[in-house]
Formats: C-alpha cells, sequence, structure tokens
C-alpha cells in the first residue's frame, strides 16, 4: 500500500471545477489515490487552507469531497495527521527566516514549514503538490515521489 500525502492547491483543484489546475488534480487522485491500495495522508494544516470559504461557498465543492471521504474512510484508507509536534518548530523557523539577508530569505508559509517536517518525519511514498519548489528538496533527501503540474509527470525521487 502506498501512502500518499497531499499539499491544498491538489484538494483545491480536485474540488473547484473552475480552477486552473482541475483536471490535473482529477487525474492525481485517480491515478494516485483511487486505486483501492493506496492511503490518503492528509495534514490538518492543509485543510485549512483547502476547506476555505471560497471552498464551502458552493454545496457542490463540500458534497464531492464528502463523497470521497466518506469512501476512503469506509476503506480505512484516509489518515488525518496530526501536527502538533510540528508547529512551534515551524512558527519559530518563519520568525528566524526574517532575519534573513534576502539571498539567503526564504519564503515558506506556516502550513509549508509544517508540512515539510511532516514529510521528513512520517512515511510518505507519494507526495503531490503544485507547488514543487517548496518541497522538491524534501522529498529529493527522503526518495519520496513528488507528483506536480506537468500532467502524469512524476519526479521520482526514490531510489
Amino acid at each position: 500500500m502506498s501512502r500518499v500525502c497531499v499539499d491544498s492547491g491538489f484538494l483545491i483543484g480536485l474540488y473547484d471545477e473552475r480552477d486552473s489546475y482541475h483536471r490535473l488534480a482529477e487525474q492525481h487522485f485517480s491515478t494516485y489515490i483511487g486505486p483501492r491500495v493506496n492511503q490518503l495522508l492528509v495534514p490538518w494544516p492543509i485543510l485549512y487552507e483547502s476547506v476555505s470559504t471560497r471552498m464551502v461557498s458552493r454545496g457542490s465543492r463540500v458534497a464531492l469531497l464528502e463523497k470521497d471521504w466518506k469512501r476512503l474512510e469506509a476503506e480505512r484508507r484516509l489518515v488525518m495527521l496530526d501536527d502538533r509536534e510540528f508547529r512551534q518548530n515551524a512558527m519559530e523557523e518563519c520568525l528566524a527566516e526574517a532575519w534573513k539577508t534576502p539571498a539567503r530569505y526564504r519564503a515558506l508559509s506556516l502550513t509549508d514549514r509544517v508540512l515539510r517536517s511532516l514529510l521528513s518525519e512520517i512515511r510518505v511514498d507519494v507526495f503531490i503538490t503544485f507547488n514543487e519548489e517548496d518541497f522538491a528538496d524534501v522529498c529529493r533527501r527522503r526518495g519520496q515521489t513528488l507528483v506536480g503540474k506537468q500532467s502524469g509527470d512524476s519526479l521520482s525521487h526514490g531510489s
């Protein structure tokens, strides 16, 4: 069973038919999560970004999310990742980043920093994001397959 972790851009694209990555997100879902053998890993901070006012303003989007998630839950393939142990350190990194010179400054959100820490600590086989540049180094270091914007293209970092 592959463990597939996702970023908020993927979930937003998947459930917002007007998003520029909608079709690609549907393809990635079908390829990586649809097969009955894979687990979907969703970090809590990703949900805060994805299940936003924009998403809930259209009930059809929430209905699609609920349908997919109820099926995955029934099949025991949905795992919600607790970020509690990574929050404080990620916040400290954000604050410390402000003191770096512009050449060394890396503009990563608190959510992205928490997600990078999770990817560094837990077993993930595939990571789906439309923000590859923010996570490529972590995935490469951990041997995780990074799936991104290029349709059908995965940047395999596994050995």
